[in-house]
C-alpha cells in the first residue's frame, strides 16, 4: 500500500504547475513622493494538463499610509504572451476559505517579522488579461512596480509573493509550489514629515501625534509586552527627558515624580501626556528642536532607550 502511495505522490509532484519567484530587485533607499521601481523575476512551468483563463497574481507588503493599492502602476512582460498591466485584486474574489487575497497572505505568510504589522498591509495586483496556458509551457515573465512611498519616514522588512488564480494558495502538489514569497531586509524610506517608524525593531516607545510644535500636546507610551527589557516586571515607569532649544539649550527633565509617573491604561500599557512648553519650563522666544528621552524605574537608575538599547528615543518637533 505504501508503494501505491508514494507513486501517486510522486505523479501528483510530477503534474504540478510550478510557479517561481527568482529574483527581486528593489532600490537601496527611497524618499518620500518620490516613485520608487520594483522588479520581480518571475517564471512558470507548467507541466500538467495546462490552465484556462488564469491570471498572474502578485503581492508586496507596503506601509497602509502609502495607499499602494491606489498609487502603484504594475506592468509585467513575457517571451512568448506580450506585455500587459496589473490591476488590485477585487476584494471580493475569494483566495480560499473565504478570505479575500491580502487576508490569506497575511494568514499565511504572516509579516515577515515587522513589528506594529496592524500598520502594515499586503497589496495584491493580477494580470488585467486572463490566459489559457497549455501543458509544455515555460515562461519568464519580469514584473514592474512602480510605487510612491508616504510622507512619512518609515524602515520595515519588504515582502513578496507571486501565484496564480487558479492554483490559489494549495498545497495539493507540495507546499509552496504553486506560490512563492519572500521577505527581504530593512527597507528605509528617510526625510519624511516625521521621524522614523521602525518596524523592524520592537516598538517599546511611541510619541503621538507623529508631527508636532513644541506648542502642542505629547503622548509618550510604553509597552512593556513587546519584548522583555530591564524594566519589566516594574510596576511605576517614568518618563526621563532632555530639550534641546533653537537657542541651544538643554534643559534636563529626568526627575522621578508624579508629574514624570506614566499612568497605566491599558494592560501593563502606560502613558504619559503633557504640554511640552510648560513640562520643560521654556522662555518666552524660545522653541524647542528636539527631545531626547528613556524610560526609567522609581530610582531613576534603570533606564530603556531606543529599540531597548542605551541609545535615547529621539523625537523632532517639526510644523505640519
Amino acid at each position: 500500500m505504501k508503494k501505491y502511495i508514494w507513486i501517486i505522490s510522486g505523479m501528483l509532484l510530477f503534474l504540478a504547475g510550478c510557479v517561481f519567484l527568482d529574483n527581486v530587485v528593489q532600490p537601496a533607499d527611497a524618499r518620500p513622493g518620490e516613485e520608487m521601481t520594483i522588479t520581480m523575476e518571475t517564471r512558470i512551468d507548467v507541466a500538467d494538463g495546462g490552465r484556462s483563463n488564469v491570471r498572474l497574481i502578485i503581492g508586496f507588503l507596503a506601509p497602509k499610509n502609502w495607499q499602494a493599492g491606489a498609487n502603484s502602476s504594475i506592468t509585467y512582460t513575457t517571451t512568448a504572451y506580450g506585455s500587459g498591466k496589473m490591476v488590485p485584486v477585487p476584494l471580493s474574489v475569494d483566495a480560499g476559505g473565504g478570505q479575500n487575497w491580502p487576508a490569506a497572505l497575511k494568514n499565511r505568510f504572516g509579516m515577515g517579522g515587522n513589528f506594529m504589522a496592524d500598520d502594515l498591509e499586503w497589496v495584491v495586483f493580477w494580470t488585467e488579461q486572463s490566459y489559457d496556458v497549455p501543458q509544455g509551457v515555460k515562461e519568464t515573465i519580469n514584473v514592474t512596480i512602480k510605487t510612491m512611498p508616504g510622507a512619512e519616514s518609515v524602515q520595515f522588512k519588504t515582502g513578496y509573493f507571486v501565484g496564480t488564480s487558479t492554483d490559489g494558495l494549495s498545497d495539493v502538489f507540495g507546499s509552496n509550489n504553486v506560490y512563492k514569497s519572500r521577505f527581504m531586509d530593512c527597507f528605509t524610506v528617510s526625510d519624511g514629515i516625521s521621524d522614523l517608524t521602525d518596524f523592524c525593531n520592537p516598538q517599546i516607545g511611541a510619541v503621538t501625534p507623529g508631527v508636532a510644535t513644541d506648542n502642542d500636546l505629547l503622548t509618550i507610551s510604553f509597552d512593556p509586552d513587546i519584548v522583555s527589557t530591564a524594566l519589566s516586571g516594574e510596576a511605576n515607569i517614568y518618563l526621563c527627558a532632555k530639550a534641546y532649544t533653537n537657542t541651544g539649550k538643554q534643559l534636563d527633565a529626568c526627575i522621578q515624580t508624579d508629574q514624570s509617573k506614566l499612568k497605566p491604561y491599558t494592560g501593563r500599557k502606560s502613558a504619559i501626556t503633557f504640554w511640552p512648553r510648560a513640562y520643560f519650563s521654556m522662555q518666552e522666544g524660545d522653541t524647542l528642536e528636539k527631545i531626547e528621552y528613556f524610560f526609567t524605574d522609581a530610582s531613576g537608575t534603570t533606564k530603556v532607550g531606543y529599540s531597548n538599547t542605551a541609545n535615547p528615543f529621539v523625537y523632532t518637533f517639526k510644523c505640519q
